[in-house]
């Protein structure tokens, strides 16, 4: 008989073990996606960063959570051995004969994929402690939670290897029907499937509550032993049936897909408004800072897209500056913003509405400093997980929702009212004497590629290339001016911060979607060049001089250099990063490189689009300025202020939910010039600007 060369037997080895092991790829599966969430993932890792933050604050409260995440934890660890074992227990037809399997791989591999989960959490709280000091305190939490992990594999193992001989068990020969599984086996697959279930109904009833109490942490874990359980159903269904059960499911998924989305954008009911354009806008500001001494800063500002780090940053920085200068609101015309800026950008407008005499700093701290994450992807991973196999929609099951549920209720628990589920229009009522920035909250159309502009203004010619969201909203014959944007204040700020796929893509009712702003160009500053250079025309062709039209950007990325600093100085500019530049390799480089060039374009777009700004003010500002020479950087207008971010302790990642950590690090930014950011300055410089507040 040939025995084949050692690449062959290798190769049927491997055919051999993965014919074997077939009955447990969900557990094998779930594990490997864990390890990528828990180690390889920004969002993933603050998840743990967070369990340990709890504990290091004191928070006696927090110790029960950090009970309900292990326990979590280990009954993952369980359903992963459980799943395995009892799948390996039967005889089904067509498989390998039991004999075929080795008596040390039917023993040790359920076993080993129990303690995956424990040990992948491990290395991710182990990763988590990284980025802290060492004399910090949640560094110390962190590093113990590892440990603990370690050794609450070790006992897990011996456990369900001897645990036999420590309860009396007879050993389970191999079975072909379920009736012959032991009666424990019977009730633990009962316990599992009772746990998920009760899991759907909590997260589809009230997503906002549930999740926030249980905590992201403990979610991703309570979902991994859901999928596995119910991966495993499918897998024995499949094999006792001898039907593509799985295969099925997908196809069915990909067909009900066509009419079964359930993402349509919530509404409100419409009421009639009148809505101006940008220019007709600015006559009126610019009747209301009359009362203000000339000359008459007008501010715009371009806030870019980055999750709950940039709403966070947004809302710190323009509430600084209010708190610092109350008139800095009044002198304010607009608001371009994207993704997560725009969601700042909202909170801080329905601040400035509320004028509740509070610190503005500390109310966008309070409301955006909230647990978000975990409303999102509990519906995603489990009511809209089960609607892409059902044929008919279900509003409810929409993760899109509980995002903005969530908003709602950070916005109700600190200011005490409903204004974040009311209609976005309602911010600019019209017998107002008082002045609100207008906003401008950029979308991408899936279909056409282009912007979709959520505003209380009117999209005119003023933009290129630009869909009015009102247009696509409203009845599509009624005339620009009457038609508005009649959705709740929540669902505005979510049109442009539809980064999937934790936020789906949202569908108009003509068919057609929107997804995030980033998309398109990530900076905002593309809208507030095009505001700026309609202001400015105007005022030339008006013969407006008492108004001086400044730029502020607020940048959230801590691994880009800035555009310049805040004030210009005679120094060459170079790029200033938070952290060393490297050159990644080229993995699939072939395959690879289109997509990182439409995922980096987007942010050059946005670059481009600052830096015309910058170009545009000095043109229009020093117009008999000689141009720089082609070895000479161009200069920054002073009318040009940059507020930015560095990695000062530990990271600021993407997502929906921000550590104490990160938002301390954030906070202490705002008042901080560095190496990198210039973030005192530019407040101070844009409070020189501005009339004194009133004694």
């Amino acid at each position: 008989m040939n025995s084949g060369t050692w690449l062959q037997r290798l190769w049927w080895k491997t055919r051999d073990l993965y014919q074997e092991l077939k009955p447990c790829r969900f557990s094998i599966g779930v594990a490997i996606v864990g390890l990528f969430v828990f180690t390889r993932v920004a969002q993933g890792v603050e998840v743990l960063r967070i369990v340990g933050e709890g504990l290091a604050a004191g928070s006696q409260w927090y110790a029960l959570r950090v009970i309900f995440f292990f326990l979590a934890l280990m009954l993952w660890a369980v359903c992963s051995w459980y799943a395995c074992r009892v799948l390996l227990y039967f005889d089904f037809p067509n498989a390998p004969p039991p004999g075929a399997r080795s008596k040390w791989e039917e023993a040790n591999v359920p076993r080993l994929l129990g303690i995956a989960p424990i040990a992948i959490v491990a290395l991710g709280f182990w990763t988590a402690s990284l980025r802290h000091a060492h004399e910090d305190k949640t560094r110390y939490w962190l590093l113990g939670f590892a440990v603990l992990c370690v050794l609450l594999a070790i006992l897990f193992y011996l456990f369900v290897a001897y645990r036999r001989e420590i309860f009396g068990l007879d050993a389970i020969a191999t079975v072909k029907h379920v009736h012959q599984l032991s009666r424990g086996t019977k009730l633990g697959v009962a316990i599992s499937a009772f746990i998920s279930v009760s899991l759907f109904i909590a997260f589809t009833i009230a997503p906002v509550v549930v999740a926030q109490k249980i905590g992201m942490g403990t979610i991703l874990l309570l979902a991994a032993s859901s999928w596995v359980v119910l991966g495993s159903f499918l897998v024995f269904l499949s094999a006792r049936w001898q039907f593509p059960v799985i295969s099925t499911l997908v196809v069915l998924a990909v067909i009900f897909s066509l009419w079964n989305d359930n993402h349509r954008i919530r509404t409100v009911p419409p009421h009639l408004v009148q809505r101006d354009s940008v220019i007709a806008a600015f006559e009126k500001w610019h009747t209301l800072v009359q009362k203000f001494p000339a000359p008459h800063p007008l501010y715009i500002v371009a806030t870019e897209g980055g999750g709950i780090r940039a709403a966070y940053w947004t809302g710190i920085v323009l509430g600084g500056l209010q708190d610092t200068n109350p008139n800095f609101a009044n002198h304010l015309f607009a608001i371009s913003g994207v993704s997560g800026g725009s969601l700042g950008a909202v909170v801080f407008d329905a601040l400035v509405a509320e004028n509740d005499g509070g610190s503005y700093q500390a109310n966008a701290h309070e409301i955006l400093s909230r647990d978000f994450l975990s409303p999102a992807l509990a519906v995603m991973l489990y009511p809209d997980l089960v609607q892409r196999f059902l044929p008919v929609p279900i509003a409810y099951f929409d993760r899109a929702r509980a995002l903005e549920l969530a908003w709602e209720k950070a916005w109700q628990d600190r200011m005490g009212n409903d204004r974040f589920a009311r209609s976005f229009v309602d911010l600019w009522p019209p017998d107002s004497q008082n002045w609100l920035p207008a906003l401008f909250l950029n979308g991408t159309s899936v279909e056409k590629g282009n912007r979709v502009m959520t505003s209380n203004l009117r999209v005119t010619d003023s933009f290129f290339d630009v869909e009015d969201a009102a247009m696509k909203l409203g009845p599509p014959d009624e005339e620009a001016t009457k038609v508005a944007c009649h959705i709740p204040l929540s669902t505005a700020a979510h049109m442009s911060a539809r980064f999937t796929y934790v936020s789906p893509a949202g569908r108009f009712p003509d068919g057609t979607y929107i997804v995030d702003g980033g998309y398109f160009e990530n900076s905002g500053a593309t809208t507030a060049l095009e505001i700026v250079t309609r202001i400015n025309e105007w005022c030339a062709f008006k013969h407006i001089t008492d108004v001086d039209p400044k730029i502020i950007m607020i940048s959230n990325n801590p691994r880009r250099p800035p555009i310049a600093p805040a004030k210009p100085g005679s120094q060459k500019i170079g790029p200033m990063l938070s952290e060393p530049e490297t050159v990644h390799g080229h993995l699939l480089g072939e395959v690879m490189s289109p997509v990182k060039t439409l995922l980096n374009a987007r942010d050059a777009r946005g670059t481009f689009a600052q830096k015309a700004i910058a170009h545009q003010q000095r043109r229009i500002k020093a117009p008999d300025e000689a141009p720089p020479s082609n070895d000479q950087p161009e200069s920054l207008s002073p009318d040009i202020f940059y507020f930015s971010l560095e990695d000062k302790d530990v990271p600021l990642p993407l997502g929906w939910m921000l550590s104490d950590a990160a938002a301390k690090s954030i906070r202490g930014q705002w008042n901080f010039d560095g190496i990198v950011v210039r973030n005192k300055t530019a407040a101070d410089e844009i409070n020189r600007t501005l009339p004194p507040p009133a004694p």
